[in-house]
C-alpha cells in the first residue's frame, strides 16, 4: 500500500514537467560494447521514455556523444511531434546512438513547452560549441527569462556576452526587441553557465557557481532539474527527487521518471544536490549550496547606499552627486529620461565605508529637462529626480 501512494505522489508530480534522460559508460566501455544486462537496463529506459512522450506534444530530441571529447557534434534528431507519432524515427535514431562506435554518452529530453517559441522542433538539447568542446543542456522546470537576462548582463550593465551568443528567437526578430516572446528560458541558463564556465575556465567551477548564483537570486531548485555535459561527465542538478540516477554493470542513467517496474532501485537526488557523473564514477555534492550560499551571500550583499541630491556646475554642464556607503562590487549609474527612456549609463566602483563624488556629462544632444538617476549595487537601491539645464 506504501508503495503504491509513492508511486502515485510521483507519478502526479511527474504529469505536466518536461522528461529528461541521460547515460554515461564506464571507464574503457562505449555504448555498442554494453553488457547484455545495462544493454536490457538502456532499452527498458528508452521504452518508458518512448511511452511518456505522448504526453510531452511539444517534441523530442537525443544527442550521443563518443570519446572524442573535442569532436563538435549535433544533436541526432529533433522533433517537433510526440515520439509516439514518430516511432519508426525514434527508434532508428535509438539504435544509432546505442550503435555508435565510440560512443560513451547519450542524452534525451522530451518537450511540454513552458517558455519561448511552441510551433518549432524540440530546441533541447541546447549546443554552444567552445575552446573545441561541445556542451549541451536539457533542462526541466520554469524560470524568469527576465531574472535570467540580468544575472548575464549584471542588471544591463554588460550585454556582450549575449551580443557575442544572442538567444535564438526562431524568425521572431531581434532577441531583445520583438524577438524576445520566441526566446526559450533553457537557452538563456544555458547561456548563463557558459558565461561562468568562461570566466572560471573549468566545466566543474562555473557550474557549481551557476547553481548558486540562481538558487541565491531565488530560483527554486525544483525549477531547476538539469543534465548538462561537456561531452567528458554529466552534470546533475535539481529539486528533490527532480531527477532519479541509477548505476548498472557498465554505465550510469538519470530520468525524470524511470519505469514504475523498477523504480526502487533509482536514487532520487536530493535537493539542491549537485551529482557529477564521469567514466571512472559518480560524485555527490549533497551540501554544497547550503553549506556556500552564506559565504556567497556575504560577499556580494552590501551593506548600505546613500545619495545626495545632484547639483549642476555652471561653468561646464556637469552634474554632481554624492554616494556613501558599504558596498563590495561595482554600483551602477543610469540616468532615465521623464519617459522613461534610457540616456545614459555608467559603473563606479564599491565604497568602502566611504563618500565618493560622482559626476555626469551629459551629451551635447541631450535637451533641457527632467531626469530621473538611479543607482544600484546587488540589492540596494536609490533614485531621484533631476531638473538639467543647459
Amino acid at each position: 500500500m506504501i508503495r503504491l501512494i509513492i508511486i502515485l505522489i510521483l507519478t502526479l508530480q511527474w504529469a505536466e514537467a518536461c522528461k529528461l534522460w541521460g547515460t554515461c559508460t564506464k571507464t574503457n566501455i562505449t555504448l555498442p560494447e554494453l553488457s547484455d544486462d545495462s544493454f536490457t537496463d538502456l532499452d527498458l529506459q528508452l521504452r518508458e521514455f518512448f511511452l511518456q512522450s505522448n504526453q510531452m506534444i511539444n517534441g523530442w530530441a537525443l544527442l550521443g556523444y563518443g570519446n572524442n571529447p573535442g569532436e563538435q557534434i549535433t544533436p541526432l534528431h529533433r522533433s517537433s511531434e510526440p515520439a509516439t507519432n514518430d516511432s519508426l524515427l525514434y527508434w532508428q535514431k535509438v539504435d544509432t546512438l546505442l550503435q555508435m562506435e565510440s560512443g560513451k554518452i547519450g542524452i534525451g529530453h522530451l518537450r511540454l513547452a513552458s517558455s519561448g517559441s511552441e510551433s518549432i522542433p524540440n530546441p533541447h538539447p541546447w549546443m554552444f560549441h567552445d575552446n573545441g568542446l561541445s556542451y549541451s543542456l536539457v533542462h526541466n522546470g520554469t524560470i524568469s527569462k527576465v531574472l535570467l537576462r540580468n544575472l548575464i548582463t549584471d542588471d544591463g550593465f554588460n550585454t556582450s556576452w549575449l551580443d557575442d551568443h544572442p538567444p535564438q528567437t526562431f524568425g521572431g526578430g531581434n532577441w531583445n526587441g520583438s524577438g524576445w516572446a520566441n526566446v526559450v528560458d533553457s537557452e538563456l541558463l544555458m547561456l548563463f553557465i557558459m558565461r561562468n564556465i568562461n570566466t572560471h575556465q573549468s566545466s566543474v567551477s562555473g557550474f557549481k557557481i551557476s547553481m548558486l548564483e540562481l538558487v541565491n537570486a531565488g530560483v527554486n531548485a525544483s525549477q531547476l532539474n538539469i543534465i548538462f555535459s561537456d561531452g567528458i561527465s554529466l552534470f546533475i542538478f535539481g529539486g528533490q527527487d527532480g531527477l532519479y540516477t541509477k548505476e548498472s554493470t557498465d554505465c550510469f542513467s538519470v530520468m525524470t521518471q524511470p519505469p514504475q517496474e523498477e523504480i526502487v532501485s533509482w536514487d532520487g537526488i536530493g535537493y539542491q544536490e549537485i551529482i557529477i557523473i564521469r567514466d571512472d564514477g559518480l560524485i555527490r555534492y549533497a551540501d554544497y549550496v547550503e553549506n556556500n550560499l552564506d559565504r556567497f551571500e556575504t560577499i556580494i550583499v552590501p551593506s548600505f547606499l546613500q545619495m545626495s541630491p545632484a547639483f549642476p556646475n555652471p561653468f561646464n554642464g556637469e552634474l554632481s552627486f554624492y554616494l556613501e556607503g558599504l558596498v563590495v562590487g561595482n554600483i551602477n549609474i543610469s540616468i532615465y529620461s521623464i519617459t522613461g527612456t534610457l540616456v545614459d549609463q555608467f559603473i563606479v566602483p564599491g565604497m568602502n565605508n566611504e563618500k565618493i563624488k560622482v559626476n555626469w556629462q551629459p551629451i551635447n544632444e541631450l535637451s533641457s529637462g527632467t531626469y530621473f538617476i538611479k543607482t544600484k549595487s546587488n540589492e540596494l537601491e536609490q533614485s531621484q529626480k533631476i531638473l538639467f539645464v543647459k
